[in-house]
């Protein structure tokens, strides 16, 4: 008689079994994964932005002079004057996809962003007050003209530039603290620069980059618009009690 080996199979049942386990291994992992990729994404894209924004500037002022003449022909609230400015010494040394001013309303689409959940602005609100960029990776900034006082020398800017940077542009959930963050530039006589915004626009008030951690912290979870310091401060990075992501 022959002998016959018997070969080793996985039953149907067994399979199935199997699948089941990878899948429910799959949906515990999956979200968490997801969350740190988008935390080291828009950590990186914050980063770049916050480099090259202050690095246009370095370049702006070896080519155009002293920043307190750069802002003679800005009007509080003008986009136009504001889209002349923004194209003149800013834009030309960063990488833009798209400017918003030449396709009007059909660029900012059905952009909406939110300072804080439930509170948000839409395309009108931006087109009538704002600038509106859109980056090589897709990411964008919207721009207004406004006031402050420079946190190292206490002195009140001769114009402040209110930015909003949001690190994936239209994608969502457009909103303060999660992908959209806000930054300030002061010009001054012999300075300009970049740096997160200290104004509480919640609360009312500021926070300052010279407080300890637990104040960041805390004004971040209250209000999301000061979110850029406690990040600035943690070099960019999304600690595990950053609350918005």
């Amino acid at each position: 008689m022959t002998n016959r080996k018997k070969k080793a199979a996985f039953t149907l049942a067994e399979v199935l079994i199997t699948l089941g386990i990878i899948g429910v291994i799959a949906a515990m992992t999956l979200p968490s994964l997801i969350n740190t990729y988008r935390k080291l994404d828009t950590s990186a894209k914050l980063k770049k932005f916050f480099s090259s924004m202050n690095q246009a500037v370095v370049f702006s002022i070896a080519e155009n002079g002293d920043p307190v003449y750069w802002i003679e022909t800005l009007t509080y609230h003008d986009p136009e004057s504001l889209y002349d400015w923004f194209d003149r010494y800013i834009m030309k040394h960063m990488r833009i996809l798209k400017n918003c001013r030449n396709a009007g309303s059909n660029c900012v689409g059905e952009y909406v962003y939110c300072d804080y959940p439930g509170r948000c602005y839409g395309a009108s609100y931006i087109s009538r007050n704002a600038v509106l960029y859109i980056f090589n990776d897709g990411s964008m900034i919207t721009s207004l003209t406004g006031g402050g006082v420079d946190e190292e020398t206490g002195m009140a800017t001769s114009m402040t530039l209110h930015v909003r940077f949001d690190t994936n542009g239209y994608g969502r959930p457009n909103t303060y603290g999660q992908d959209v963050f806000s930054f300030r530039m002061n010009i001054n006589e012999k300075f300009a620069y970049i740096t997160c915004d200290t104004h509480k626009n919640l609360t009312g008030g500021s926070v300052s980059l010279k407080s300890n951690r637990d104040t960041l912290l805390q004004a971040c979870k209250t209000d999301p618009q000061t979110c850029g310091c406690l990040l600035m401060y943690d070099n960019w990075e999304f600690k595990k009690d950053y609350p918005w992501l």
